[in-house]
């Protein structure tokens, strides 16, 4: 019988309320969540239609190449638009890329993950090694390939770093399963008969959320930067959409006769990035139970 009840019993701390607690005790964890979440919400209100420049990211004027000023605040391209109503526009499309990218790579990963550790044996192995297949091929080279392919669009870009993106996240879920499937938890959802579906998402996946929640936060800084990459060589989005990485890309051939056309892009990917890294530093402190019992015992 107390075999059984410990199938109730999770081995590592779930997500709950004092997580919040924890991160607000992590400085820099916690001005990260406020910074994402201020970005997000910008980023989400350009989505809706909400106008929140003074100027559409597309209109053009006489006042080309002009330095910041109080008419124009990050000042205007060679086409004379505002940088500032760009770069607000560009949000959505580069959070939405990272978002993205992150849940293509927690769908696929997880699933190939959680089946590889829960099936172990020569079925563990041979999935592992379609991983290191997928490992060996340069991640660049891959995204170009399929940007070639593709077109220069949203989908090609989600499609190319979505299929890079999912690997890390199938080995960590991989390696949450196989510390967990054996624990007596696990043994006392076997004893009650439950079947493996159950056991894999009702007791399985819920212990190992945290680390893969860490491991998403550091996806999507990465995700940006990738798209980043591709705009920069010129696979990123064709005009006239634009992200931070496509501004930054055309800023690049002016920049030092105007480096504000490159400085404003490049220090909101910065701050982005910067952003998910504390955040991901923070809910690993806040997640991690080892993490919390040594901080106890000192």
């Amino acid at each position: 019988m107390e075999i059984v009840e410990k199938a109730k019993m999770p081995v590592v701390a779930p997500l709950d309320q004092s997580v919040m607690a924890r991160i607000r005790r992590i400085p820099t964890a916690y001005i990260a969540l406020w910074v994402i979440a201020l970005i997000c919400v910008v980023a989400l209100l350009s989505f809706m239609g909400f106008s929140l420049c003074q100027y559409s990211f597309d209109q053009t004027s006489s006042d080309f190449l002009a330095g910041p000023s109080g008419q124009h605040w990050m000042g205007t391209d060679e086409l004379g638009r505002d940088l500032f109503s760009r770069i607000v526009y560009g949000a959505r499309l580069s959070i939405a890329i990272g978002l993205t990218t992150a849940a293509v790579a927690f769908v696929i990963g997880t699933l190939y993950g959680a089946l590889s550790g829960y099936l172990g044996g020569k079925v563990d192995t041979f999935m592992m090694r379609g991983v290191d297949i997928a490992y060996s091929l340069p991640d660049l080279l891959v995204m170009i390939l399929i940007g070639v392919l593709l077109g220069r669009g949203t989908i090609g870009i989600l499609i190319a770093l979505g299929l890079v993106s999912w690997m890390g996240t199938a080995r960590l879920v991989r390696a949450q399963f196989l510390q967990l499937k054996n624990e007596e938890f696990i043994e006392a959802a076997r004893a009650q008969g439950q079947s493996g579906w159950n056991i894999v998402f009702k007791h399985l996946l819920p212990n190992a959320l945290g680390p893969i929640i860490v491991a998403l936060t550091f996806t999507v800084p990465s995700a940006i930067l990738s798209e980043s990459t591709l705009s920069f060589i010129g696979l990123g989005l064709s005009p006239p959409a634009c992200s931070w990485g496509t501004l930054a890309s055309d800023g690049w051939r002016s920049l030092r006769a105007h480096p504000h056309l490159i400085f404003f892009p490049s220090l909101f990917i910065f701050i982005t990035v910067l952003s998910f890294n504390f955040l991901g530093d923070g809910l690993r402190d806040a997640l991690d139970p080892r993490t919390r019992l040594g901080k106890k015992s000192r």
